[in-house]
């Protein structure tokens, strides 16, 4: 079997599983403190936050398994290990977010209630706060939140992790960073 750094491919796997996990019941536990805590009047701010706090999390995976494998990493494999925790993040995430709107429909319908009430304040028509409520009852159908993995983990995960791959990758034999920036 192939080492990497001294760990074989198996190990590398079982890591990127677990801090895809990790990253994924994080991502979620902000959308729950969001639907209970109703921070939905700021939505647009709270989801940049959001965001970043994802993206940052998922480049912390890969800083923290550099290190841990001995502090250099190539490109392919930074690349390899950031695809393959983005999508058991976002594997992780969207089996919460199913379960848990199926199993607790009052979060579901406290998020719709808050995000009511905060279009409305706003100044926002009937129409339009009705169709952005049932468009928040995504979380309950498992196709869309299939298809949604499935445009996440195709076109964004190769994107972000060939970004953070050119962020995070050292190389040993120079023990410098071939990166313009670093990491």
């Amino acid at each position: 079997m192939k080492k990497i750094a001294g760990y074989s491919f198996k190990c590398i796997f079982k890591q990127t599983v677990i801090y895809g996990m990790i990253l994924g019941v994080f991502m979620e536990i902000m959308n729950i403190l969001d639907y209970t805590v109703g921070f939905y009047e700021h939505s647009q701010i709270i989801n940049n936050i959001k965001y970043l706090l994802r993206i940052f999390g998922l480049l912390t995976c890969v800083i923290i398994f550099r290190k841990k494998i001995g502090g250099y990493i190539s490109f392919d494999i930074a690349f390899i290990f950031c695809l393959f925790t983005f999508v058991f993040a976002m594997l992780t995430y969207d089996t919460i977010i199913c379960i848990t709107f199926n199993i607790y429909p009052e979060l579901l319908h406290n998020k719709i209630s808050v995000m009511r009430e905060a279009l409305q304040n706003a100044g926002i028509s009937g129409r339009v706060v009705e169709l952005s409520a049932d468009n928040a009852l995504w979380g309950k159908n498992p196709y869309y939140v299939i298809f949604s993995f499935i445009v996440w983990v195709l076109f964004v995960g190769p994107v972000l992790s060939f970004i953070f791959a050119l962020m995070v990758q050292k190389n040993k034999m120079s023990g410098k960073n071939t990166q313009p920036f670093s990491f």
